[in-house]
């Protein structure tokens, strides 16, 4: 993995942010556990695969041969073709680099943040920039949060809990287009009513899909 040397705990990410625990405290297991159990770690990114000839290309240009491989690369936030949506300052949440760049961002001084879907990473992301007193908008489909799992009564009490501190919920509203000033998001564009808020970050927290763009010309099946 070029995420990390060693492998963490990725639910984590967010108490890192509130100042709850330290990354090395994320770590699943000290450092000496992978070498003592003959375990080698390489910190890159898996480029190709050559399946006809059983070797790895990482993006290093080391290359190394298998003879059985694991494919464990986990997710990748979805986007959906969105104006905007590779500006700067526009991410999910789901690996460390995504964290750095909100530390990155709330160093800048972002004034405020939208966050789009209403999930629990969504969810997340808005507790972590309302740790940091950082004014938070969800656009959120839905006509109630979670509602797709929860009874409505729970639903309607998330709700009211979620406003109750101050974040601004928008229900039943989706995201059109995300603008920006020289590569930087500035605002985005709502679906239903048209309202344009000003923002510097947007978060994007509508599902993942699975990270595998780079075994496509592998000749592995995904489907």
């Amino acid at each position: 993995s070029g995420e990390t040397e060693y492998p963490f705990s990725r639910t984590a990410l967010m108490y890192v942010y509130m100042g709850h625990m330290k990354i090395e405290h994320t770590k699943l297991y000290e450092d000496w556990f992978w070498t003592k159990n003959r375990i080698n770690t390489i910190k890159a990114w898996v480029k190709n695969i050559h399946t006809s000839t059983k070797i790895i290309e990482l993006d290093s240009g080391q290359k190394m041969s298998y003879d059985k491989l694991i494919i464990a690369t986990g997710s990748r936030s979805n986007k959906f073709g969105w104006p905007g949506q590779d500006l700067k300052g526009v991410q999910g949440l789901y690996h460390l680099q995504d964290l750095q760049n909100m530390e990155a961002a709330t160093k800048h001084g972002i004034k405020k943040a939208v966050i789009v879907g209403g999930g629990l990473i969504g969810i997340e992301m808005a507790e972590m920039f309302h740790s940091r007193h950082i004014p938070v908008t969800m656009l959120v489909r839905e006509n109630s949060f979670w509602d797709i799992v929860l009874p409505p009564e729970e639903s309607a009490m998330i709700n009211k809990h979620i406003l109750d501190n101050g974040i601004d919920l928008r229900l039943s509203e989706e995201l059109l287009e995300i603008k920006g000033h020289h590569g930087q998001v500035s605002s985005v564009v709502c679906k239903n009513s048209g309202e344009e808020i000003t923002c510097e970050f947007v978060g994007l927290t509508v599902g993942v899909s699975p990270n595998i763009a780079f075994v496509k010309s592998s000749g592995i099946t995904t489907n």
